[in-house]
């Protein structure tokens, strides 16, 4: 560690000698085939790293020169680590980018890493083009993600920045795994930073994975990048069109298109895509008002007056239901238990919304608050940001505004003293006179009713 840095945290030391690191809140994620199924890419990472809790990160110690033992916070670990990103030794650069990993999902750090965001995304960048070590460019994306979601709300240059490069890796990295984490942090990084037509864009870029099935970026037949491209997809649709967000003929325009795509990924011998491609329909589905019974707001919110009463309908919906309903019933024995019954539960919900027009629900707990989310387009984005986060969702959604706009959610005064809830939620940004093309939630939305929740256990509901 250098000299500036040890000096850096004997003062941060003497400082903070008098308080204590607060324990992490605990989390309860529902266990329905919704999340369960969707398991973090990033088990790895953690396997590579001690069984310690995210606390023991805040405050550890070295020794000196001198033999004393000097104590080091997480703020001074993040720096050291990005420190060593510039080191030569590849196995230092992983180290580090391990460390990161775990620190920035469980520690909310925006006022540390704003004023380094060029020096560590030039890194970043730097690692995730080294060809040399597959590990270290998947560990510099997943980094790449975290400082997104950390500080990359609004931030169009940053997304230009890593653009390009995060294209050309998907393309052309020999693997599948590099080609994984970049897909996602790609998608990730739009959905947080770019454009409304900048994530029309990548929106097709992602289409050509599914309706070539990875033949355009070198993974022909590739499950593991099928599914994470159609997860993509269905971020940014999610983002674009979802949650009634109705009035542009662009979203049925991409319905029709992506459709016969997505079907033919339904029978694909990966039960991940199969599910991921069920998803996405019952997301189109909801946000175009396919398959529902009725209009009224107690089912599907606003009304579609901006469809100028045309109605939207797909042709092939008997094929469609009864190819949803062998999924959904599926008793292959080829295929393992467990894989059979997440998938006729995931089709189960999927069912529910083409045929009915009903809607799924998943929960998340945080201390005594209880967040519902009732939509497919809100469930896609919290699995989006889960697969980032894994066990520091919850830090993000205490701290992190960005997460607290997207979903809605109102922190009890008792987990952020003296925070308030803005009032401004998360959006595609237009530009000129394009004003009609705001998509995700609406800007300084006041929350109403159960949505504030009441102090006796909390019960919030995001959809």
């Amino acid at each position: 560690m250098s000299q500036n840095l040890r000096k850096e945290a004997a003062t941060r030391a003497s400082r903070r000698a008098s308080s204590n690191a607060k324990p992490l809140a605990s989390i309860y994620l529902s266990s329905t085939p919704l999340s369960s199924r969707h398991n973090t890419d990033e088990e790895d990472v953690w396997s590579e790293t001690s069984a310690d809790t995210a606390d023991s990160w805040a405050s550890v110690g070295s020794k000196n020169e001198d033999g004393v033992l000097e104590e080091i916070n997480w703020e001074d670990e993040i720096l050291q680590n990005i420190e060593d990103l510039g080191e030569k030794r590849t196995s230092t650069r992983e180290g580090a980018l391990t460390k990161l990993i775990r620190l920035l999902s469980h520690k909310y750090a925006a006022d540390l890493l704003e004023t380094r965001r060029d020096t560590l995304l030039d890194l970043l960048c730097r690692s995730v083009k080294k060809d040399k070590s597959y590990k270290e460019s998947r560990l510099a994306a997943k980094v790449m993600s975290l400082l997104f979601i950390t500080i990359g709300e609004s931030q169009e240059s940053m997304y230009h920045n890593v653009l390009p490069l995060l294209k050309y890796t998907i393309t052309n990295s020999a693997s599948k795994e590099v080609k994984r984490a970049c897909i996602q942090t790609l998608s990730l990084s739009c959905f947080i930073s770019a454009s409304y037509a900048e994530a029309i864009e990548l929106l097709n870029f992602f289409n050509d994975i599914i309706v070539t099935n990875g033949k355009n970026v070198n993974a022909n037949n590739d499950g593991e990048v099928i599914e994470s491209a159609l997860n993509a997809y269905g971020l940014l649709f999610s983002g674009l069109w979802g949650d009634n967000k109705r009035g542009s003929n662009k979203a049925k325009e991409e319905f029709d298109h992506i459709m016969p795509g997505l079907t033919k990924q339904l029978e694909s011998s990966t039960m991940e895509v199969r599910v991921a491609s069920g998803e996405i329909i019952a997301l189109m589905f909801e946000s175009l008002g396919i398959g529902k019974e009725n209009d009224t707001e107690e089912n599907w919110g606003e009304p579609p007056d901006k469809y100028e009463d045309e109605e939207v309908d797909y042709n092939d919906m008997d094929h469609l239901i009864k190819l949803l309903n062998t999924l959904a019933t599926d008793s292959n024995r080829h295929r393992a238990k467990a894989e059979r019954k997440v998938q006729r539960s995931a089709f189960r919900d999927v069912l529910k919304t083409v045929e009915s027009g009903n809607r799924v629900q998943e929960r998340l707990k945080i201390k005594k608050q209880t967040i519902y989310f009732s939509s497919w387009a809100k469930i896609l984005q919290l699995n989006a940001f889960r697969a980032i986060l894994s066990e520091g969702l919850h830090v993000h959604f205490q701290e992190n505004e960005l997460l607290q706009a997207i979903f809605e959610f109102v922190p009890p005064p008792t987990l952020v003293p003296g925070r308030l809830r803005p009032d401004s939620a998360l959006s595609f940004h237009t530009t000129g006179s394009d004003t009609d093309s705001s998509v995700t939630n609406k800007k300084n939305k006041k929350l109403k009713g159960k949505k504030h929740g009441k102090r006796k256990g909390d019960l919030l509901e995001v959809g």
